[in-house]
């Protein structure tokens, strides 16, 4: 598998990739290298410990968001610096959305990249990660960071009003899938060591609200509910 899609894999898919895009150039630069991706957009390795929250999103912006900004831009040379805002806020959302996907083999791998002070504020140790020895406090951990990027997310939902017609649909669905990603490490008992799955008829809702947007979501500029983000 592609090192980049298989380090982060909703970022790698959350906009069309032409080979000269951002992400275009990202992706086919990691299937030509053969190695792991030292960073989402080439600023941080990966070893990089973060010791506050502070430093893990400054990372989030530098990588992800400016990584999903830039392509937008690619994409749609007309947005407003408002649009790219929001762009740039997926990314951040996205990017976090990652790192808990990969906390269990990041772990393993020797890299820690939960930021230092929740762990000792939730009391969790790198052992636990490593180890994959879930505990109460380790789900409050996932929970809380899946909470910052979920709010985060939610205020990127006007992009699937506000962009082109064949990138609205894409944007929504991107948004929709993370948010039932980042709603899984809230809720799930055993979350951040989980891999969602949607079912059918998960995957059916998913699809209805990315194609049918109800009028109070509308007048709203967007939300994300049970079944996701909505826009």
């Amino acid at each position: 598998m592609n090192a980049f899609i298989h380090r982060h894999p909703l970022l790698a898919r959350a906009l069309p990739s032409p080979a000269h895009s951002p992400l275009g150039q990202r992706l086919r630069g990691s299937a030509e290298s053969g190695k792991p991706e030292s960073g989402a957009y080439g600023q941080a390795p990966l070893s990089v410990k973060h010791a506050t929250i502070g430093e893990m999103m400054h990372t989030a912006r530098q990588e992800g968001g400016q990584l999903i900004h830039d392509q937008l831009s690619y994409l749609w040379p007309k947005a407003s610096a408002h649009d790219l805002a929001l762009a740039q806020g997926l990314g951040v959302a996205l990017w976090i959305g990652d790192m808990l996907l990969r906390v269990r083999e990041d772990a393993q791998d020797g890299h820690f990249l939960l930021p230092q002070d929740l762990m000792q504020r939730y009391l969790v140790d790198a052992a636990q990660l490593s180890e994959a020895r879930h505990d109460f406090a380790l789900r409050r951990l996932s929970e809380h960071l899946a909470g910052q990027a979920l709010k985060i997310l939610q205020g990127s939902a006007p992009l699937g009003l506000s962009a082109p017609f064949l990138l609205r649909y894409r944007l929504r669905w991107t948004m929709l899938y993370a948010g039932f990603i980042l709603q899984a490490m809230q809720h799930d008992p055993k979350a951040p060591f989980i891999q969602p799955v949607l079912i059918l008829r998960e995957r059916l809702t998913l699809l209805k609200n990315t194609l049918f947007i109800s009028s109070s979501a509308a007048s709203k500029g967007g939300s994300c509910g049970s079944g996701g983000c909505s826009t």
